[in-house]
């Protein structure tokens, strides 16, 4: 906890000083540089509850500071490094960055020639592994082993890597060690049409994005609502279900009747998702609790360390479902649909739509909402 804390005291130390005088401001030039996260994940770096743990990422933010003269030498940007547990700087790294040296002590040197040793050693190991990987691609072409990496955009791929956060009943949860839901059965249906193999992978909603944009996915079907905002990063597919917000509160609480009342009362959902943004339209920042998942949101209510839920009307009744001691209070309040999110340029969108109209024709996802919602 101490490292996060001094992290988020630098980060926000070298935030202002380079005058990005808003989280928006520094996120929209990190996205310049090829990263895009909701800017809750931002927050959670000033307030020291997450530090970044992608070393290209942390050296990208120096770079910035570097850029803005918000880091002016090598101490600092050493120092911000090392917050985040990555070590420390090469002497490539900070040739690269343009950092002055001058001032480094022997125990510095001693480590920056440990640390060539070290990168010579496994640049050979992955050099080995190199020619043993390809060596295998000419022997074993029809493996079927997954990709690390999925194809590009320019390929038909016959494998679906789709990134889920399955904590978030009747949507995508875990039930007896297997992924289950509407999405999963939405995923599993479009791969039957498309004629490919699909593979769900599982990662947190505020990673989920990263991993899309590092194409480590095709794909997102995760309960993702479209937003003008979303849609100027990324692709969506055409809506597949429509939904909406709504309230969960203890049966017992006779205070919260509608959103409304909601005014100096402390409210749980999930970092980095519509549901947060649209929460601080009614309590304050510091009365609004922010978890990873809805897991947590939702035991948090039930504990007593939450007096509300804010939550798409889909996962809602899946929480009350689980938990009877809980129930909806009043109607929906938003009109918002979910799609499949997808890297901005993306052709597969076209095939993904025409499997949508399939479905749809078919009579398959007004099933899957009786299946799952009713």
């Amino acid at each position: 906890m101490l490292g996060m804390k001094t992290f988020a005291q630098l980060f926000k130390k070298y935030r202002l000083r380079a005058e990005f005088e808003t989280i928006s401001s520094f996120a929209e030039v990190l996205s310049e540089k090829g990263y895009f996260y909701e800017e809750s994940i931002f927050s959670h770096w000033q307030k020291g509850t997450r530090i970044p743990t992608d070393r290209k990422l942390v050296l990208t933010i120096i770079k910035i500071f570097i850029q803005r003269k918000a880091i002016q030498n090598y101490k600092e940007a050493n120092e911000l490094l090392s917050t985040t547990g990555l070590g420390y700087l090469t002497i490539d790294e900070e040739k690269k960055l343009g950092l002055n040296n001058d001032s480094k002590n022997i125990f510095r040197k001693t480590q920056s020639r440990f640390s060539v040793l070290i990168v010579t050693v496994l640049g050979i190991f992955l050099l080995v592994i190199s020619i043993v990987y390809i060596s295998s691609l000419f022997h074993f072409q029809n493996y079927t082993n997954f990709p690390a990496m999925v194809p590009s955009e320019n390929t038909q791929p016959k494998v679906l890597v789709i990134g889920i956060d399955a904590t978030l009943p009747p949507m995508e949860y875990i039930q007896n060690g297997q992924m289950v839901g509407f999405d999963v059965d939405l995923g599993n249906d479009l791969a039957k049409e498309l004629h490919a193999r699909i593979e769900f992978k599982n990662i947190t909603f505020d990673n989920v994005f990263n991993s899309l944009d590092q194409r480590q996915i095709n794909m997102i079907i995760s309960a993702v609502t479209i937003t003008k905002d979303r849609q100027k990063k990324y692709d969506f597919s055409d809506e597949y279900l429509n939904v909406g917000q709504v309230v969960i509160i203890k049966k017992s609480n006779t205070a919260i009747h509608n959103v409304q009342d909601l005014k100096g009362k402390r409210v749980a959902t999930q970092a980095g998702t519509t549901n947060e943004q649209e929460a601080l339209k009614y309590t304050s920042d510091d009365l609004l609790l922010r978890f990873s998942d809805f897991d947590q949101a939702t035991k948090a209510l039930v504990d007593g360390r939450a007096d509300a839920i804010f939550t798409d009307f889909p996962n809602a009744k899946g929480i009350i479902t689980q938990y009877p001691e809980l129930e909806i209070v009043g109607e929906p309040f938003t009109k918002e649909y979910y799609g499949i999110v997808f890297i901005k340029g993306d052709s597969s969108v076209i095939e993904i739509n025409n499997g949508l109209a399939l479905l749809r024709k078919k009579g398959v996802l007004n099933a899957l909402e009786k299946k799952w919602l009713h």
